[in-house]
This record gives C-alpha cells, sequence and structure tokens, in this order.
C-alpha cells in the first residue's frame, strides 16, 4: 500500500483551524475525555486526512490476517510516535463540532462492513500549490481578495466564515448550506452566485443593521472588509454591552452598572459619603451605618465557554409558556395574530422574531434574557459552605447586594452560575440572568464579594443597611 504524502498545512489555514475552535468549542489547549487538545494535534490530524484521496479515514483500522487498511488512530501513532489511539476519536468529534470535518462512513472493500469515519471538508483542505492561501467555503474560487471575507467576517471583522452542511435555518427556506460566522453569529445563505445576510446576532453597532437582508456577490463583501479595514483600522466593532472603565483604588458613590439598553438603575441616595476602598491583603471595605463590613473577592471556575443566545434552547410550546400569567398581555395578541406559532418551541420562535427585527420577542424576554451567560462555580470549597452578605460589585460599581441564609454555593453554583434557557424568559429569573451576565463580562476580575455572617438577623439587618444607604431599594428584615 502507498504510503500517504503528508503537505504540510499551510500557516494561515492552521491559524484559523485552530481560532475556530477556540472560539466555537473551547480555547486551545484544553482537555477532553483526558486527551489533551493542542495546535499541534489539530494541524497532524487535519494533515493526515488531507493526505487521503477522498480526504477521508476511519477512526481506527480494519485488521485482516497481515493486511491492515490504516485509520486515523494508526497515522496519529505514526506521525506522534507514540500511541494515540483514544486520542482519534476525541479529536474527530472536535473537528466535527467545530465545523472542520463531517461524519463519514468508510467501506472495508474486502469485507464489505461499515467503519465509522471522518472526512475533512472542502473549505479547509489544500495541495501542494496552496501556499498560504486561506480556506475557503466550497463555491469560492482558490483565492483572491474576492474571498477575503471568508477570512475574516465584514460585519464584526473578527470570526471566520466557515460553511455549515446538513442544517437548516428557522423560518430559512432550505439551502445546501449556510455561512456563519465564528465570533458573532452573522449568517448567510447563497442565493445564485450571491450571499444574503440574514442575521446579525449579538451585533452592538446598529450601523451594520443596514446590510441585513442584503443580497451581495462575493467581491462586494471583501469590499466591505477592505472599506473598514481604510476607515477604522485601529478599532474594531464593540460586541459587549458593558462599558469598561478603568480601575480604581477608592470609589464614591458607587453607581449599578451601565449596560447600553435603556434599562432604569437603582438610585443612589443623596448627600451619604460611601467610599469604597479596596486593602493591600484584597479586601474591600464597605461603610455601613453602624459599621465597616470587610468583603472578600471570589475566586470562581468557568465550566464552559460563553453561551449565546441560551434562550433559543427552551424546549416548551409557546402555547406551554402563554399559560404564565405574566404573559397575560402579549396572549391575546399572539393567539389572534400569530395562531401559526402556539404549538411550536419557543426557543426557535423568539429567535425568528429576533433575526426579523420583530419587537415581540421583546415581550418573551426578561430584561437580561438576551445576553451572553456564562457557567461557574466556586473554586475555594470553604468559602462555598459559608453564608452571610454578598454583594456584587465591579469596575468601580456596585451592582446588587443580597443576603445568604444557606450556603453560597447554593446562591452562587446552582443559582447564578447556572442559567438555563427557561430562565431567561419574563416567567424565569431576572435577576440570576443579569447577575450572572456581569460577571460572564467582567470574568477576568473579581465580581463577586463576600462578607460571612452566621447570624440570619444579622444578614437580614446588613442588607436593609446597605440597600438602603447605598441603592435606596431597601429590603425589609425578616
Amino acid at each position: 500500500m502507498t504510503s500517504p504524502q503528508f503537505l504540510p498545512i499551510p500557516k494561515n489555514i492552521h491559524a484559523l483551524a485552530c481560532e475556530t475552535i477556540s472560539r466555537r468549542i473551547g480555547r486551545l489547549p484544553f482537555t477532553r475525555a483526558d486527551v489533551e487538545i493542542t495546535e499541534k494535534l489539530v494541524g497532524v490530524t487535519m494533515e493526515c486526512l488531507n493526505a487521503e484521496v477522498k480526504r477521508t479515514l476511519p477512526l481506527r483500522a480494519a485488521s485482516r490476517d497481515t493486511v491492515i487498511l490504516p485509520g486515523l488512530s494508526e497515522c496519529l501513532n505514526e506521525r506522534f510516535g507514540s500511541d494515540q489511539g483514544a486520542a482519534a476519536p476525541v479529536i474527530a468529534e472536535i473537528l466535527v463540532s467545530a465545523g472542520l470535518a463531517e461524519p463519514a462512513e468508510v467501506i472495508d472493500a474486502a469485507t464489505h462492513t461499515q467503519m465509522r469515519g471522518i472526512r475533512l471538508l472542502p473549505a479547509w483542505t489544500w495541495h501542494i500549490a496552496s501556499g498560504d492561501m486561506l480556506p475557503c467555503g466550497g463555491t469560492c474560487s482558490s483565492g483572491g481578495e474576492t474571498e477575503a471575507w471568508l477570512a475574516q467576517c465584514p460585519i464584526c471583522r473578527t470570526g471566520i466564515i466557515s460553511r455549515v452542511i446538513g442544517k437548516r435555518l428557522f423560518g430559512i427556506p432550505p439551502t445546501d448550506y449556510y455561512l456563519d460566522c465564528s465570533h458573532c453569529g452573522a449568517k448567510f445563505i447563497p442565493e445564485k452566485d450571491r450571499f444574503r445576510l440574514v442575521s446579525i446576532a449579538r451585533i452592538a453597532d446598529p450601523r451594520w443593521r443596514q446590510y441585513l437582508n442584503s443580497c451581495k456577490k462575493s467581491e462586494d463583501w471583501a469590499a466591505l472588509v477592505r472599506e473598514e479595514k481604510t476607515a477604522r483600522p485601529a478599532s474594531r466593532i464593540a460586541t459587549s454591552r458593558y462599558r469598561m472603565a478603568p480601575q480604581k483604588t477608592a470609589i464614591t458613590n458607587p453607581q449599578p452598572v451601565e449596560v447600553h439598553r435603556p434599562v432604569k438603575p437603582a438610585r443612589q441616595v443623596e448627600g451619604v459619603p460611601a467610599t469604597f476602598s479596596l486593602l493591600k491583603d484584597g479586601s474591600l471595605t464597605v461603610t455601613g451605618t453602624a459599621k465597616t463590613l470587610y468583603f472578600r473577592p471570589v475566586t470562581l471556575r468557568f465550566l464552559r465557554g460563553v453561551r449565546h443566545d441560551l434562550f433559543t434552547h427552551s424546549a416548551r410550546t409557546v402555547q406551554q409558556a402563554l399559560e404564565s400569567p405574566v404573559f397575560a398581555d402579549v396572549k391575546p395578541l399572539l393567539v389572534k395574530e400569530y395562531p401559526g406559532y402556539l404549538p411550536l418551541r419557543l426557543g426557535p420562535v423568539t429567535e425568528e422574531l429576533q433575526k426579523k427585527n420583530d419587537p415581540l420577542y421583546h415581550q418573551f424576554l426578561n430584561r437580561y434574557g438576551d445576553e451572553d451567560f456564562g457557567s461557574f462555580a466556586m473554586q475555594d470549597e470553604d468559602q462555598a459552605h459559608k453564608k452571610g452578605l454578598l454583594i456584587v460589585y465591579v469596575q468601580g460599581k456596585l451592582c446588587h447586594v443580597a443576603g445568604c441564609h444557606s450556603l453560597y454555593a447554593d446562591l452562587i453554583d446552582r443559582t447564578f452560575g447556572n442559567i438555563t434557557a427557561d430562565q431567561c424568559y419574563r416567567d424565569g429569573d431576572e435577576t440570576a440572568c443579569r447577575i450572572n451576565s456581569i460577571v460572564t463580562a467582567f470574568r477576568s476580575t473579581p465580581v463577586i464579594w463576600l462578607h460571612e455572617l452566621s447570624d440570619d438577623i444579622a444578614i437580614d439587618a446588613a442588607v436593609f443597611d446597605l440597600r438602603s444607604r447605598y441603592l435606596q431599594v431597601p429590603a425589609a428584615p425578616q
């Protein structure tokens, strides 16, 4: 059997492949099923697949007496010089999930049995004359400036445009494939020799809304990339809904975190000389009416990446959701104007309304339901099993004050750190969504601070004091 010729993967294709995996799966390197996923493993796997005529390999070899049909495991063993049998199915799953490859069935010509395999998508293949050409979406030509937008999204100028096969967009007529940005979620559908922008989810810059439903040729989208680079060479379109402020050691009159959406914040009590100070040991001092409280920062471990448009995963039907009293004002309109939506799943319906810029989708979600969320838990187990006072304080802003009468782990790990799709809606948990979105946006800095107290009466009194003093939203002690 002829030995495969492994062509080194071009640097640009390798970099884009690693960036796509980092954005869609997790930041490289990371561990999955006890296998360390590195940039080298990604590149070698792609080289093994690209070396085959059909860009396809079975995951494991099929052996018959003395004849062995090599699989991805054997190719990785040969390239690394060690046993990589456990790595093959794991890296295959990651390449498929990231949109670089697809599952395949490989037929053993001798036994006519089917074996699980993996096929490298045409957009991510290369040949001896490719050089450092960027991958394209299958229908594009073999390079040139007209395909630059596939390597840099014209909407966010950050993500990579890749081809998605075997899926369809809700509310859009079926197509053989569509193009998807790995960063902002912009989606394009092919129409003859053009591409139509049908979604610009999570983009804060309203100027790009003028291109929604625009149908342009590849060279026109590429021209937008070039024009944007010329117009704004040193900036990037903002995708965060929070304004960053320089960190200060002493802040007077803290105010709640501002978001770009017009949400009325809790009002600061006038005339109160409030000063929050950071000490050398990392503690935060908060002056109360009777005494000064000392808060310690919470170290969090994030369990997975940021989840965008979490609300789209709600599995209950629209009819089931409308049974909740909070939807009493919108129920008559839906029953009359959108009767076809009632038996459908709530998540995809809300997503379709959002893509159409239909303001009705705001009637379903709470004020923070379409933010970006993360999953996190407390790092310190001893601290997690205490109770007391909790504040959310970040970038010099006081956002939230709460009392915890059970374990901190119950409030932080299971409430704030574990947002579900249904919690994003009006009948969900708006406070948990708000806190989670703030923690996710500022995950690199301390956000949650704790003051341990064992007396429940003292906890309620401290919450009442701080809310009355700083936020003017007191809760009567229980």
